[in-house]
């Protein structure tokens, strides 16, 4: 990379991951909070809507958000033409909604669920609005603007949803939460951008993007029906209970690796875009970026799966139990993630949108497959089936990308083995102090044991290139 690639790159990552860690931080920061006060069942409502929330949110956006970062030259009419389009597709998304409300709480058997989805809906009429200046955002990496907007908005939202909580003790505060947020949010982003839309609205500018955008959208559109359909099945075989106890330890595993892979992939995306077409330069740049990915998620993830029964102690109430045997799975599911998350931006860079939905299309029957095996025996049948597809899916889509930049799995594995051998030791360290400390204060015990498996596995990763990268990369920074 280039000089002021790199630059570009590590301030770019990390205000991105200023803006990821706060925003997900103070969430869940706040929603344990909320979990203090609201039993399993309320967080267990809030995901059985998650699946239309979802689809709403792909829809609103339809793929136009990557298809402008991704497109070197954007015309004003674009901008315009593309935002009155979202803008549509959020008033229609929410019509539809509003009318099915009553037959989803009929599907779930929860007559709540009518209102809950009417008000909560509100949100994806919101985020219509921001899809633009998000993307031109993205496209001039100014993630300082993003991380400004988005703290400010995550801490007014979790205040509301604490309040609600004191006040009501039940799921209006975390519908209350997640609506103030998009709404305080969209507010930011139309007071401090530098782009208003004009009355201009043209078709051409639409179609220009429609074919990467529809392959993105389908591509998305499979993947939000397939993420979401354990919450869909659990809520609806299982109790509102047993889908809370998987939720709240899923949002904890998303809220980690999810928030630390999108920091950095949403800044190597458009970052790849202006070399697509070079794939050496686009083959170390990348792999480096996996690389890194893995090697500061990884750690986190697989050492909080091995305290991960303190770590519930901590931070939840006894009932919530259940949820950390669910968490130690999840944090596999975690620790892998980024292979798939960050190589399909390789695949979109390269133009190939529609590999990309029929990657998605096999891979996501092959996890439908094993979900409905899962959900007709146990809830912890179910969820190693999601751990056997994730460790699939990583190396399935990164052999596809591998073809495209020309680096075989072998090759990506070799770069990652110093990484692994890291790992398993400070592992094993965090075990053994775990273990010889079993009688000791919780507190005292938790904290020293994850920081003593991190001391070891930077201590043992001191002289390897990612973390020689960093150091190095954060110093050029500094010296700016």
């Amino acid at each position: 990379m280039t000089t002021d690639t790199t630059k570009q790159s590590v301030n770019g990552t990390l205000w991105s991951m200023v803006e990821r860690l706060s925003t997900m931080g103070i969430q869940l920061l706040c929603t344990l909070v909320i979990a203090q006060f609201l039993p399993p069942s309320e967080f267990g409502l809030v995901g059985m809507m998650t699946i239309f929330i979802a689809f709403s949110y792909i829809l609103v956006d339809s793929g136009f958000g990557q298809a402008i970062v991704r497109e070197p030259h954007v015309t004003p009419t674009d901008y315009s033409s593309i935002f009155y389009f979202n803008i549509a597709l959020g008033a229609l998304a929410y019509v539809v909604m509003f009318f099915c409300a009553p037959w989803i709480a009929q599907f779930y058997e929860e007559p709540q669920l009518t209102i809950l989805l009417r008000v909560d809906f509100l949100a994806v009429v919101f985020q219509a609005f921001t899809v633009v200046q998000m993307a031109q955002l993205q496209k001039s990496v100014d993630f300082a603007r993003i991380s400004k907007v988005s703290f400010f908005s995550v801490f007014c939202s979790g205040i509301i949803g604490i309040s609600f909580a004191l006040w009501l003790h039940n799921v209006w505060a975390l519908v209350a939460q997640n609506v103030s947020f998009i709404f305080i949010r969209a507010f930011l982003f139309w007071v401090f951008s530098k782009w208003h839309p004009t009355l201009t609205f043209q078709w051409p500018s639409i179609q220009k993007y429609l074919r990467f955008s529809m392959n993105l959208l389908g591509a998305r559109l499979v993947a939000a029906l397939t993420d979401n359909a354990p919450n869909l099945l659990i809520g609806k075989s299982y109790t509102a209970t047993d889908l809370g106890n998987y939720t709240v330890p899923n949002k904890l595993q998303t809220s980690i690796a999810g928030t630390l892979s999108f920091a950095i992939h949403r800044v190597s995306y458009p970052i790849m875009a202006n070399f697509q077409n070079d794939i050496d330069r686009l083959r170390s740049y990348s792999q480096k970026v996996v690389g890194m990915a893995f090697y500061l998620i990884a750690p986190i993830m697989l050492l909080l799966l091995v305290e991960a029964d303190d770590f519930f102690a901590i931070i939840l109430t006894p009932e919530w139990v259940i949820a950390a045997q669910y968490f130690k799975y999840l944090c596999l599911i975690g620790a892998v993630f980024c292979f798939a998350d960050i190589n399909m931006d390789i695949l979109l860079v390269r133009n190939k949108a529609d590999l990309v939905l029929r990657i998605e299309i096999f891979r996501k029957a092959l996890f439908i497959i094993l979900l409905v095996i899962g959900i007709l025996t146990d809830m912890r049948t179910l969820i190693l089936l999601l751990v056997v597809w994730n460790i699939f899916n990583a190396v399935f889509v990164s052999y596809f990308t591998g073809r495209e930049i020309h680096c075989s799995l072998m090759s990506q594995l070799h770069n990652l083995t110093p990484t692994i051998l890291c790992l398993c030791v400070a592992m094993a360290v965090s075990w053994a102090i775990s273990y010889l400390m079993n009688d000791s204060n919780l507190y005292i015990r938790f904290f020293l044991s994850m920081l003593l498996g991190l001391g070891t596995y930077l201590l043992l990763s001191f002289k390897g290139i990612y973390f020689q990268y960093i150091r190095s990369n954060i110093g050029i920074l500094l010296r700016r």
